[in-house]
């Protein structure tokens, strides 16, 4: 009897331990559990953006699961002159398991500060570099384009051109549409402003019509070696080591004589939006430096707090016709950026204020990329030490 039971109590304990496999399916399934989790959040902000109610942001500090196994055994063996040769034994095991998921608001100033930045130039060009549509990013980051009268025609007649040349081309084809609106804002002082407000037609169709002539002339966005200059004077004190002077070297400096001054270059690599028909080839971001330019267009673009309102204004019921262009070379066509529906065959659902709203498992949209899109861009800019400020990106000669 002893050796069944001992043999049972170890079997028991064995029993509660996990092998290698189970370990790696309860990994794979915390991860499962943590992506459907942000994404429903976001969904959910996304939401509540449409209805125009406050937006909550929430981080994951991590799932931990822990099991415990208790076994015991209790033996019974009769005594005196009845008791037979009657032996009896009872076995308990209770094994438990505990799963714990830890989340934070997000809502000290450190973290507004950092989500209501705009997002940089470099991380346009990081998207449109592996493969993500221009049209698509432009609609989400950009959210108007001053530009001047004079270039703007330059860019209409450039335009119309390179579309008489290939008219097969979406872009060419929705330029030319007579069923959509192409009233061009009026001009102040020169310049015309174009608004990406997917509520109002009026405004997203000139917006866009000028976004596609771009896209029509080339647009991409690269980097350009821009010169930053320190004028001192010739009674100035100059010490340097060979450190600095390999560190001036390593970063292109360059030290001469003007005059009266001492001037001293250095160049840095920026982004820059290039329009490879019209020969622009150089970006300022105000308050990243750069010297004077003539300024030929200006575009604001959007924190990542207000592209989840962007998208809040977006998945609202009437508005323009804000479809973008996906412009893989063979497979353009035209896809909605983002879709709410009811929560049947739902990828992504959450309820809010008793009704079910879902992203559509079918269709032609980019819904889930934008919602990975907004993951990304709201962790880059989670945290900063400084105000936000207006994003503004100068196309320059």
């Amino acid at each position: 009897m002893g050796f069944r039971a001992s043999s049972l109590v170890l079997a028991l304990g064995l029993g509660g331990c996990l092998g290698a496999g189970e370990f790696a399916d309860r990994a794979v399934e915390h991860n499962r559990a943590i992506a459907q989790a942000s994404e429903e959040i976001t969904l959910l902000n996304i939401v509540r953006a449409k209805y125009d109610r406050p937006i909550v942001y929430s981080q994951f500090g991590g799932v931990s699961e822990a099991f415990t196994n208790s076994v015991g055994i209790g033996t019974s063996i009769p005594f005196g002159p009845d008791a037979g040769k009657a032996y009896n034994a009872d076995i308990a095991a209770s094994p438990e398991q505990f799963v714990s998921l830890s989340t934070a608001p997000l809502d000290d100033q450190d973290f507004y500060q950092g989500v209501m930045r705009p997002v940089q130039v470099g991380l346009m060009r990081y998207y449109v570099d592996n493969g993500w549509p221009r049209d698509l990013v432009v609609a989400l980051a950009v959210e108007k384009l001053e530009i001047g009268a004079g270039f703007y025609a330059r860019v209409v007649a450039e335009s119309d051109a390179a579309c008489a040349a290939r008219p097969a081309g979406l872009a060419c084809q929705r330029i030319a549409d007579p069923n959509r609106i192409h009233a061009v804002p009026e001009a102040s002082g020169g310049q015309i402003v174009f608004h990406n407000d997917p509520r109002r037609a009026e405004l997203f169709d000139p917006f866009h019509e000028l976004v596609l002539r771009l896209i029509v002339l080339g647009l991409t966005i690269d980097t350009v070696n821009v010169p930053h200059e320190v004028r001192l004077p010739a009674s100035a004190q100059i010490a340097v080591d060979a450190d600095q002077i390999a560190k001036m070297t390593a970063a292109s400096t360059s030290v001469r004589r003007e005059g009266g001054d001492v001037v001293v270059t250095t160049y840095g690599w920026q982004p820059a939006l290039r329009l490879a028909a019209l020969g622009q080839t150089r970006v300022r971001v105000e308050g990243q430096g750069g010297g004077p330019a003539e300024v030929d267009m200006t575009a604001s673009l959007r924190s990542p707090d207000s592209i989840l309102f962007y998208l809040g204004a977006y998945a609202r019921d009437g508005g323009a016709d804000a479809s973008i262009l996906i412009d893989t070379p063979g497979h353009e066509r035209w896809v909605s950026v983002f879709e709410i529906a009811g929560c049947d065959d739902a990828v992504v659902s959450v309820d809010f204020d008793g009704a079910c709203y879902g992203i559509p498992r079918g269709g032609d949209h980019v819904s889930m990329k934008v919602i990975g899109f907004l993951q990304q861009v709201i962790a880059l800019n989670k945290r900063a030490v400084e105000p936000p400020t207006t994003g503004v990106v100068k196309t320059v000669n």
